[in-house]
């Protein structure tokens, strides 16, 4: 999404200035446009920076057990508890919306000046602030051991612990952040600040690269998740708990089949269908070289 259509890397238009005191009213108009044209397409919608290289596998992987009729999205959780209650997500990091979220942000927030404005610049804090004002719940993307999957800086500084031990990430992650070897899930999804020529050291690294006589375990599919053991699950210092006002919705949760194919949770195993790869879209970075990037990701493909 951009302020200007470029059929080279198929970005577009949105009537909005550039600059990041634009940020908040391109990410409204991005969704905007998503609801009126691809609601229906995807089940799930993700927001990223151009700067911000995603491993959609890992994005798949972790949306499987979550039904897209949830009110429910993901990120990279910062707290501000004077202003958000339950947290918010770093805009950095990305966050990824179910067609839910994006419903009732766009039929219900979007309509409501006063619990959505427009009068501030603060994207991912603004859009925080929205989504706790229609009871779309800010969920826990960690891994079982804690850690983060979206991280809002590059691999060096979740690597590294910073010198300064007053740097405001460590104030305002959610959750006590973790640094070193133990800084991130195996299975992360996004980092943030990636230079354009770092981004295909990233690709090479993640898919390109083999130790020889490694062999990683993959985890199984988690079963599909109601909303009480997604409660249940959030073990976050701050219990907000935006269930209580949440009507209960019916789990039809897609399954990815064999091929990027997917099947109603109802309908039992898969069937053979034609490969659906054509819809893939290229593993590593997520960005159209404007500040803002939006995917659609489907029961079994993703499409930038």
């Amino acid at each position: 999404m951009s302020s200007v259509a470029d059929p080279t890397i198929d970005s577009i238009a949105l009537p909005v200035e550039e600059g990041r005191e634009s940020l908040w009213n391109k990410t409204r108009e991005a969704f905007r446009y998503i609801y009126a044209h691809h609601l229906e397409e995807y089940d799930w919608f993700f927001k990223a920076d151009d700067d911000t290289y995603v491993v959609v596998e890992n994005l798949r992987y972790f949306l499987y057990p979550y039904s897209p009729e949830l009110p429910i999205y993901f990120g990279s959780k910062f707290r501000f508890p004077d202003y958000v209650k339950q947290g918010y997500f770093s805009g950095g990091a990305g966050y990824v919306l179910s067609r839910e979220a994006l419903r009732r942000f766009y039929e219900q927030a979007l309509q409501d000046e006063v619990n959505c404005s427009t009068a501030y610049d603060t994207e991912d804090l603004e859009m925080g602030k929205c989504m706790e004002s229609v009871n779309v719940t800010a969920g826990d993307s960690r891994d079982d051991l804690g850690r983060k999957r979206f991280l809002p800086m590059d691999p060096i500084f979740h690597l590294a612990e910073p010198n300064d031990p007053s740097f405001w990430y460590n104030d305002y992650s959610y959750y006590k952040p973790f640094y070193g070897r133990n800084c991130c899930s195996d299975l992360a999804i996004s980092f943030h600040y990636i230079e354009g020529s770092h981004m295909y050291m990233m690709d090479y690294l993640i898919y390109d690269l083999k130790t020889w006589g490694s062999n990683y375990q993959y985890p199984p599919l988690s079963k599909a998740k109601t909303l009480e053991e997604i409660s249940r699950d959030d073990n976050s210092p701050y219990k907000f708990n935006t269930y209580l006002n949440i009507p209960q919705y019916p789990l039809a949760v897609s399954k990815v089949c064999s091929g990027g194919t997917t099947r109603s949770s109802s309908l039992g195993s898969c069937d053979k269908h034609p490969s659906a790869a054509s819809k893939l879209g290229s593993p590593g970075p997520t960005g159209s070289g404007s500040s803002l990037a939006v995917s659609g990701v489907p029961g079994g493909a993703t499409r930038n």
